[in-house]
């Protein structure tokens, strides 16, 4: 089974699923896709995929579905959120000049953040951006999977399946193993070309069952970072040093 999220959360309907589907594609379901998964095979608080064929091509794929009114219910927590720290900000330069943090800021720069993860969109150029910098630094037994952007939008991703089972549901000596295996492939991403996939849960890893292209398989690419050459030289030598 394919996961994008460590997280299971109750689903929302299917028929809900599909409908933004056809909204988002502007075509009817059955135009696009041979088949696909009566209910979800993973739900989390942002969305949930489903199983299905490409009509054209028969390729069976992972289509996730982001859930509706999401990014309304998004905004009002964080209008609630940045309130808070607007008066916050206000208590910790009354009594506390000398600290120096602005909460405002933080809260600022992580709510865009949020809403870059709720554009799929997005999530496809990193994902297709990872896979080609593991391909050119020469990364073995890691896969990510392909993507299919005439068929992704801002609130629907599809790509390749993959069959695999989560690493928090592996032995202790399999994760061993594959911890081994998959530690090159993130240390390249931080520390050498200063991109990479900063939500690495036992949930967006898999263990995979077609070991032909690669031992683990990474997901779900909404949250990405970059690091400038400055500190990816810095995080190296402290790595060195320890």
């Amino acid at each position: 089974m394919t996961s994008l999220s460590q997280d299971n959360v109750k689903a929302f309907e299917t028929p809900m699923a599909i409908e933004t589907i056809e909204k988002e594609l502007g075509v009817p379901l059955g135009a696009v896709f041979s088949d696909i998964s009566e209910e979800p095979v993973a739900a989390a608080s942002l969305a949930q995929v489903y199983r299905g064929v490409l009509r054209e091509t028969g390729q069976v794929v992972a289509i996730k579905v982001q859930r509706p009114g999401v990014q309304e219910l998004v905004s009002k927590d964080l209008y609630v959120l940045r309130r808070a720290a607007e008066v916050y900000q206000g208590l910790i330069e009354r009594f506390a000049p000398q600290q120096r943090t602005d909460y405002v800021a933080l809260l600022n720069e992580w709510a865009v953040g949020f809403y870059t993860e709720l554009d799929f969109q997005n999530e496809l150029r990193n994902q297709k951006r990872i896979k080609q910098l593991l391909i050119d630094e020469n990364v073995q037994g890691v896969y990510v999977p392909e993507v299919y952007e005439e068929y992704t939008t801002r609130r629907v991703l599809v790509t390749e399946w993959v069959d695999g089972v989560k690493l928090s549901q592996c032995s202790p000596e399999e994760v061993k193993e594959l911890i081994a295996v998959g530690q090159e492939a993130f240390l390249i991403q931080l520390l050498q070309v200063g991109f990479f996939h900063s939500d690495p849960h036992p949930g967006n890893l898999l263990k995979m069952n077609d070991t032909s292209k690669g031992q683990i398989c990474i997901l779900d690419f909404g949250l990405v970072a970059e690091v400038e050459l400055k500190d990816m030289d810095t995080m190296g030598m402290l790595t060195v040093a320890r």
